[in-house]
């Protein structure tokens, strides 16, 4: 081989390389691997909402039904990773109706969007901290006996009391998507003290999500009178299927977890964290 052929070969290799770093730190710049979903053959662009593990998980007291029990506290978070915003929109016909009716509102490409009928309930949320109007039945928790769970047969033995969400973009995605908004836009508080109003429109857009820590309005699930054991703590967005979005794949995560108790206390010790599935 010349001269000029090996110099010729190198000067290629070295592009090769100067490309493949270029644009691993572009990825990097941008805040991760890319993640590309694509529009629908009808042009939609659809959310995917992916439900994010339980943490956060801890025990205290709690008063219900004026009654002191255990509690077990757990932050809940779900991020948009699709090609397009999940935009849900309530509306009333007078302020003597309690419920707004919500449609989804599913972005097109070169068209209006197209509204999806009917999936779901905006109520007027009154909490000790503040009160505004959540979107029913988001996000749903159960915890399960361990030895029970299975995929056909409903083992809850505690399911969920939550109140819903105020969706908003309340944090960002490490991941490079690009449909994203350079900023967020859901950005308000959901009618904050405004309980006459008769429409409300709430969101996530594409590369951001929204979380609620552990205690904070219904974040918890009641276990006293729990015998000792392992249990599946189980978080689901979208259970009753009625958001249209590009996957239901992701929409359950799970955690393992080990109860004792010991002189009436409890102790939890997480065990293993399942994404993307119900059956840790």
């Amino acid at each position: 081989m010349t001269r000029q052929a090996r110099n010729a070969r190198l000067v290629t290799a070295l592009l090769v390389v100067a490309l493949f770093i270029g644009g691993v730190s572009a990825m990097a710049a941008r805040g991760g691997p890319r993640h590309e979903p694509a529009p629908t053959a009808t042009g939609d662009l659809l959310p995917d909402l992916d439900q994010e593990a339980p943490s956060e998980v801890a025990v205290r007291t709690a008063v219900v039904d004026g009654r002191t029990i255990w509690v077990l506290g757990f932050r809940s978070a779900v991020r948009n990773i699709g090609a397009g915003p999940l935009t849900v929109e309530g509306s009333r016909s007078n302020a003597d109706t309690s419920a707004m009716g919500v449609n989804q509102l599913v972005n097109r490409i070169g068209a209006p969007a197209r509204v999806v009928r009917d999936v779901g309930t905006l109520q007027f949320v009154v909490s000790p901290d503040h009160n505004h109007w959540h979107y029913m039945q988001f996000d749903r928790y159960e915890l399960l006996r361990y030895e029970l769970r299975s995929a056909e047969t409903d083992a809850a033995v505690v399911t969920d009391r939550k109140t819903g969400f105020c969706l908003g973009d309340r944090y960002a995605v490490p991941l490079a998507l690009p449909a994203a908004p350079s900023r967020p836009v859901y950005t308000g508080r959901c009618g904050l003290d405004q309980p006459g109003l008769l429409t409300m429109r709430e969101g996530i857009s594409v590369g951001y999500g929204d979380d609620y820590s552990a205690f904070l309005e219904g974040q918890d699930l009641p276990i006293s009178g729990l015998p000792d054991g392992r249990y599946v703590l189980v978080h689901r967005v979208n259970a009753d299927g009625l958001l249209e979005e590009l996957s239901t794949a992701n929409n359950a995560a799970s955690l393992l977890l080990e109860l004792s108790w010991y002189q009436g206390t409890p102790h939890i010790r997480v065990l293993e964290t399942c994404p993307d599935t119900a059956n840790c």
